[in-house]
């Protein structure tokens, strides 16, 4: 800025932020003004980030070199989702192809920077109150749960695919020691509801909580961000928007580690379908749930 390569967009002088009782050594925070980054400038056509344009990637602050990865180190490794925030990713929504989990791929290389939850050291997920899954268990669920949302070719409409998934995790939960291996159960429990469910008790009670899963969510948001909530617009996601929307919660989810059970987790899913459902458009509702909404909230995590 001193020599003039980079300008914050507008009339900003002060573009950056710094607390006074902070260390001498604590990085400044980049300025915001209404609720964007004072070096977005919305009057460019190539590439709104006047940092990136002026310094290149490496020059952005950390959280926007991770945009749009929403990721978990685990002893597994890294698993990666994606903010459907970002007009690309969103469009990945639209793929046709049933969802898979990729290992290694080379979009994401193995040696690149991923920064978001680390449970590298932390227990696996609870199952319920006072009792833990084992990690092979978690994986297999995940893995899954992405398949049984939208991995069919002809899957079913992503309600049904939400209220067999509750099935499941309702069986699941009821396991106890000695009574096979947790892993066995698991698979076993995702073969039972693959057919002839009766969905309609879960239908029933999402039709009485969708209002306040939404309500939860908003309430959130800190307050100083409660200006970035956009309005729904009304939007009707299609079908396959919203199932692959769906899968990408399912994966990757913080709150299978920071949500009291996997019953938090699911929560979260609903969550994310309420939101569609209230008329938000997929990149609102990842707005909310990926970058607005606090983890500590309550519910332990939305998405």
């Amino acid at each position: 800025m001193a020599n003039g390569t980079l300008h914050a967009a507008g009339s900003h002088t002060q573009p950056f932020v710094t607390t006074d009782a902070a260390p001498a050594d604590t990085p400044a925070l980049l300025g915001v003004d209404e609720h964007r980054c004072v070096f977005y400038d919305l009057d460019r056509r190539d590439g709104r980030c006047r940092i990136h344009a002026a310094l290149g990637h490496e020059a952005l602050p950390l959280a926007c070199r991770q945009f749009p990865r929403v990721s978990v180190r685990d002893p597994r490794g890294v698993s990666i989702t994606l903010s459907h925030y970002c007009p690309t990713a969103l469009l990945l929504l639209d793929d046709p192809r049933p969802v898979t989990i990729v290992t290694n791929p080379p979009a994401f290389p193995a040696d690149g920077e991923y920064v978001g939850l680390d449970a590298t050291t932390s227990l696996p997920p609870l199952l319920r109150a006072n009792l833990l899954m084992d990690w092979d268990s978690w994986w297999r669920f995940e893995a899954l749960a992405v398949e049984s949302i939208a991995g069919e070719t002809a899957p079913a409409p992503p309600s049904d695919g939400l209220a067999r998934l509750h099935a499941v995790v309702e069986h699941v939960r009821t396991w106890r020691p000695g009574e096979g291996a947790l892993n066995t159960v698991v698979a076993g429990a995702f073969e039972r509801t693959s057919a002839g469910l009766d969905t309609s008790l879960w239908h029933a009670r999402f039709a009485e909580e969708k209002t306040s899963l939404v309500n939860e969510a908003l309430d959130a948001i800190p307050a100083d961000l409660r200006g970035s909530v956009p309005q729904r617009d009304g939007t009707i996601t299609p079908a396959r928007r919203e199932r692959n929307f769906l899968a990408a919660h399912a994966f990757a989810n913080w709150s299978a580690h920071t949500g009291r059970d996997l019953r938090a987790w699911f929560r979260s899913l609903e969550t994310a379908w309420a939101l569609l459902q209230a008329g938000y458009s997929v990149r609102q509702a990842d707005l909310v749930l990926r970058h607005l909404s606090d983890y500590s909230a309550p519910m332990n995590g939305y998405g």
